[in-house]
């Protein structure tokens, strides 16, 4: 279903008229759903990869570590625990309204809308959608019109396995999707920049409609101080932060954004991250299969506009190719905040590098930005890590890795203020799909009458109860 076909308005008519008729309600419908989903999508593996390359030049590990085989986990979950998830929750009951029972009932939000980015198109649309589907709904997915090999493949998936409409696939540019979000959906899911988040914002805002945004930010990764003889240490320090910075060319909205290095460990940092880039890219990272394209020709010329600040000294890297779309990875030195390059998400493969000497010279850093997607820590001291992370506010973060909070479905995966609102991910994504329904249950044989009028004195010997 493209929009040149069919309206906004339309699209959204139509599901909306689907959910009236209550079948996604069923929780055996959604088994059946999530089971056609699971099939359909093992038998498209290599069409998921290859679309992957495609789009983005994805190499083929990370296509799947990171896409598809993300998925496939979260599908596997989600089949396994959705029903329990789905089951009335039984609450206390408060004396003063005994006899009586208490339950949550939970229920399908109704009409959704996921609109979802191009970084990681497919992880990024179908385990929204996962969620969605399991918590009963209907939806409209619309990925992001720079992905089209991929969005070819969710529409022609959406069509096998939902062939009754529950789920469409809609096509079209940034003005089609805000006319799609300006309909009154129950429930829009964004995962995209903070500047376009706060516009789907605003328009839901006007129809009083629930939304999730998955955002971004300056994400901080601190590391230090470490004692004399952990060259070990450092080793894998470093190894973690470039696999986590430069996976995807940097195209990740939770890689960290830039290093805040002890200045004591200055030196072996930047030398272990020389190593790694080698190790991983080899001596030309622009000719090795196991790197990433940028999206866009607009999108590398904005990183090359960021290395041309006077501030920025670039140690390693700086180099691209136009034709292919290929953007070294790259270090930088810089001292000034004032830099474009420290005021603005990066969302690429550069990575500037800052010192510090006290914990003073963090906060100054860090409260400029506040708030990122999020924060990390690299130290071989547990009380100074366990103290940066009780300070600040961030979605989420680790303590001596990158990016991996994100593989366990048991922890919520979300922003907090700049970089979003609610979460998902396993049970977190079920819940942010459905509806908490309060019901409380009486029967006729016992009524009170004292609440009602005509009302005396007797009230104030009960009124603890009341209380």
């Amino acid at each position: 279903m493209t929009s040149n076909l069919i309206s906004p308005e339309n699209i959204f008519t139509a599901l909306s008229l689907r959910f009236e008729k209550d079948t996604t309600r069923d929780l055996d419908w959604r088994e059946r759903s999530l089971a056609r989903l699971e099939e359909y999508l093992r038998s498209k593996e290599l069409d998921v990869l290859h679309s992957l390359s495609a789009d983005l030049g994805k190499p083929e590990f990370e296509a799947f570590a990171n896409e598809y085989g993300f998925v496939m986990e979260e599908l596997r979950i989600f089949r396994r625990e959705f029903r329990s998830w789905a089951s009335k929750r039984r609450v206390g009951t408060p004396l003063k309204l005994q006899p009586a029972k208490s339950e949550i009932w939970i229920e399908p939000k109704g009409v959704v809308l996921i609109l979802a980015p191009w970084n990681y198109p497919f992880q990024l649309s179908v385990a929204p959608l996962i969620a969605s589907i399991a918590a009963g709904n209907v939806c409209a997915l619309k990925p992001s019109e720079f992905t089209p090999r991929t969005t070819e493949l969710l529409t022609q998936m959406a069509k096998a396995v939902w062939p009754d409409g529950e789920v469409v696939v809609v096509d079209g540019d940034g003005d089609f999707a805000s006319k799609l979000v300006d309909q009154r959906w129950d429930h829009v899911f964004f995962t995209g920049s903070t500047e376009v988040g706060r516009k789907v914002a605003e328009t839901c805002a006007r129809h009083l409609t629930p939304v999730t945004l998955e955002l971004g930010g300056k994400s901080p990764c601190v590391v230090g101080p470490f004692k004399d003889g952990s060259s070990n240490d450092i080793e894998v320090a470093t190894r973690r932060i470039a696999w986590g910075k430069f996976v995807n060319a940097g195209q990740t909205c939770i890689a960290p954004d830039y290093l805040l290095v002890h200045e004591s460990n200055e030196k072996e940092v930047i030398a272990g991250l020389t190593l790694r880039i080698e190790e991983f890219y080899g001596k030309d990272p622009i000719e090795s299969n196991s790197y990433t394209q940028i999206i866009s020709h607009r999108h590398l010329e904005r990183l090359n506009q960021l290395l041309s600040d006077s501030e920025v000294e670039v140690l390693l890297g700086g180099n691209f190719d136009k034709a292919r779309r290929l953007f070294a990875p790259t270090i930088v030195k810089t001292n000034s905040l004032e830099s474009k390059i420290m005021k603005e998400e990066i969302f690429g493969p550069i990575l500037p590098i800052l010192t510090w000497k006290t914990e003073a010279d963090i906060d100054r850093i860090v409260s400029r930005n506040p708030r990122p997607l999020a924060f990390y820590v690299f130290s071989d001291n547990r009380i100074i890590a366990e103290k940066l992370m009780h300070k600040y506010a961030f979605g989420g973060g680790c303590f001596n890795d990158t990016l991996v909070h994100i593989a366990n479905a048991e922890l919520p995966f979300g922003g907090v203020g700049e970089s979003g609102m609610g979460s998902y991910h396993g049970r977190w994504g079920f819940d942010t799909f459905s509806r908490m329904k309060p019901v409380l249950k009486r029967g006729f044989w016992f009524d009170v009458k004292l609440r009602y009028p005509p009302y005396g004195e007797a009230w104030k010997r009960v009124k603890g109860l009341l209380q």
